[in-house]
């Protein structure tokens, strides 16, 4: 932990001399893996014409090979509002097959660069008895080789546990290395997910295409 802290210390250092980008493309990115496909689509958008409202949303939807329709699906839908310069207030919906549709409220933190993207996103979800606290924090790290070029790198981890009882309740981990060619990333990429407070886990290692879109 404390290598990854630092390392990221030293990224954003490096970065911050770089021209930041205000309203980063929609992704959507696809994996094909040893146990199966999964896919996610990543928005983070202003309104035109808006310098505070805008829309926050990360949609992962995954199969195993056997399945004839996919049971894992956690996808969120926020409006945000700036409240300081990179620092966003948002509230909206969450939905998972388990737990159904309910409403979401947290902070957004994210910078875009170039060559780097962080989001820090910590939310709750429900307002219930059953109410789930959760961390999401995306990393991604693109060094320019030449004009169409870039390396590719990216981290991204969430966690979440019941605030009754502080049980486990989701939680993953996806890695992706490889390279982008103008709008196009591709590379190797592994997925880890646990469920539930018995952390059932499941694993996909193996190949994934993202593609950049709406700038």
């Amino acid at each position: 932990m404390l290598f990854f802290i630092s390392g990221l210390g030293s990224i954003l250092c490096f970065s911050q001399n770089n021209i930041a980008i205000d309203n980063p493309p929609v992704i959507f990115e696809a994996l094909t893996g040893n146990r199966g496909f999964a896919s996610q689509m990543t928005v983070n958008k202003r309104f035109q014409d808006s310098k505070r409202l805008g829309f926050f949303s990360v949609a992962n939807i995954s199969s195993k090979w056997s399945e004839d329709q996919s049971k894992d699906a956690m996808i969120q839908a926020n409006l945000t509002f700036e409240l300081i310069k990179n620092i966003r207030f948002v509230g909206g919906t969450h939905y998972t097959p388990t737990t159904g549709l309910r409403p979401t409220a947290g902070f957004l933190y994210s910078i875009s660069y170039k060559d780097l993207l962080l989001t820090v996103n910590p939310r709750f979800i429900g307002f219930s008895k059953n109410s789930i606290a959760e961390g999401f924090i995306l990393l991604e790290y693109k060094p320019r080789i030449n004009a169409n070029w870039q390396g590719y790198s990216r981290v991204q981890i969430l966690y979440s546990e019941t605030i009754k009882d502080g049980g486990h309740a989701r939680s993953y981990l996806m890695l992706r290395v490889g390279a982008s060619y103008k709008l196009v990333t591709f590379g190797i990429g592994a997925n880890w997910d646990r469920y539930g407070p018995l952390k059932e886990s499941k694993e996909n290692f193996g190949v994934f295409v993202a593609c950049r879109l709406f700038r």
